[in-house]
């Protein structure tokens, strides 16, 4: 699938979810509850491109309940449900904000209970963040643009133009490093980092990296690590990592990742390769010290992992959630894995099931 189409905490939740006609717990499956001040996760489906099947699903850790498709049940009166092709989602405060890149809009719901409170359109939006009381999203529009809203009122207070083909973005310190993909200008992708400062809501600088089409960024300390995904070609990518106090640049590892997660002082990677029938093999990592290592920190026995499309991890726990995608047009699968890397549980999960978002206990 392309770049372009490949598509925290809560401070009160309620002690009982929703009702819901799926909602049911399953120990046949090996689902079961457990202690943790982590409550359980949203599972984003982000869906078909152009079928209008995203959906949002929640389990529960404490109780072991798995919720298909809650968005729906929770908010009935919604006539086109979650929407077309879910792309990101997160959560900040009490919100819940769920980007939609097909449907054009920023979905935000209670964190609670999934419950609709407002969207706020915003062209082929990418990825989001929330710093000092706004939100900003990138956007593919106008070859490259950032939003910011505001969470008083949820009323778009701005625009401005970044690199080509904006993805991830990540708020640290006053400023915002975007990558830009340029995705829309293959074989001319884009390498470089837009840093914007968040209280004159201009660039500060752009940093041209020598790494193109810049997809996925984790902080770890203030340092930040940036995967590349080259052109799908002869350029495998890379990951590297880039130090803003310095503006030093580093290569971690010759091959972008897919997917990644960080727990602790470790970064966990996926990568997935392709052979001539395009049949997808997954292999995991690690980042440590800035040092990349081949891992297997999941045992995969008797698992076959067919198209692997999202990998988190619980952030007290470092317990595992590996997503997988099937054939990309029917439901796909859900992995829970314990800390030691042995697997817990697993569920039938929404199509293209690929972000999972926490959620505290109270």
């Amino acid at each position: 699938m392309t770049n372009f189409f490949k598509a925290a905490a809560v401070t009160a939740l309620i002690s009982m979810f929703w009702s819901c006609t799926e909602d049911v717990t399953v120990p046949d499956d090996g689902i079961r509850p457990s202690g943790s001040a982590v409550k359980g996760f949203y599972l984003l489906n982000e869906g078909s491109w152009g079928h209008n099947n995203a959906t949002l699903d929640y389990f529960d850790l404490s109780s072991g309940t798995y919720t298909r498709d809650c968005f729906s049940t929770a908010n009935p009166d919604l006539e086109y449900g979650l929407g077309d092709v879910g792309n990101d989602i997160f959560i900040s405060g009490d919100l819940l904000f769920i980007i939609m890149n097909s449907s054009n809009i920023v979905e935000i719901a209670s964190a609670s209970d999934a419950r609709h409170i407002a969207e706020v359109p915003v062209p082929n939006c990418r990825y989001g963040t929330v710093a000092d009381g706004f939100l900003y999203v990138t956007s593919y529009a106008d070859d490259g643009t950032l939003y910011k809203i505001s969470l008083d009122g949820y009323k778009i207070e701005g625009t401005l133009k970044v690199g080509y083909e904006p993805e991830q973005l990540h708020y640290h310190d006053g400023f915002i490093y975007v990558l830009n993909s340029g995705g829309y200008h293959a074989p001319d992708y884009d390498d470089t980092i837009t840093v914007v400062d968040t209280e004159t809501f201009t660039v500060e600088k752009t940093v041209q990296t020598g790494f193109r089409n810049l997809s996925k960024i984790i902080c770890m300390g203030d340092v930040e690590y940036i995967t590349s995904a080259g052109d799908y070609g002869e350029d495998p990518g890379a990951v590297f990592s880039y130090d803003p106090a310095s503006g030093e640049i580093s290569l971690i590892h010759g091959q972008s990742v897919s997917n990644w997660c960080l727990f602790g002082d470790i970064i966990y990677t996926q990568s997935t390769t392709y052979d001539e029938s395009w049949d997808a093999t997954a292999s995991f990592g690690t980042i440590k010290d800035a040092v990349f290592s081949d891992s297997d920190f999941l045992d995969l026995e008797g698992i076959s992992l067919k198209s692997c499309y999202g990998l988190a991890a619980n952030p007290e726990t470092g317990e595992f959630v590996v997503c997988d995608a099937g054939d990309y047009t029917a439901e796909g699968s859900v992995y829970y894995f314990n800390a030691d890397g042995s697997l817990s549980w697993s569920h039938t999960a929404g199509v293209c099931p690929s972000k999972v978002c926490w959620v505290y206990s109270e």
